[in-house]
């Protein structure tokens, strides 16, 4: 498995849980969705690797910032691991 791969693996996987955790139901799309992306991005990257590992890092942080529910998934992380010194909200 290259580092393209990896990442879009990554990201699915945040993408999931995160939705599980902030709608307690588990969403079978996302894992399904992301297993095909994760194999058209190993196809990618046999063709070109740093294009694949380029697209999978934007993909991350995009499935990191957009907000479902009304949170995304780094400001859930943000929200259960306060920095030191703060309160959550």
């Amino acid at each position: 498995m290259n580092l393209a791969t990896s990442i879009i693996l990554a990201a699915g996987t945040m993408t999931f849980a995160n939705e599980w955790y902030q709608t307690k139901q588990v969403n079978w799309r996302v894992p399904i969705a992301t297993l095909i992306l994760a194999a058209a991005f190993d196809g990618l990257a046999r063709l070109d690797n740093g294009a694949a590992t380029s697209l999978a890092v934007i993909a991350f942080i995009g499935a990191g910032t957009t907000e479902f529910n009304g949170k995304s998934a780094f400001a859930t992380l943000a929200q259960l691991f306060p920095a030191k010194g703060t309160t959550a909200k």
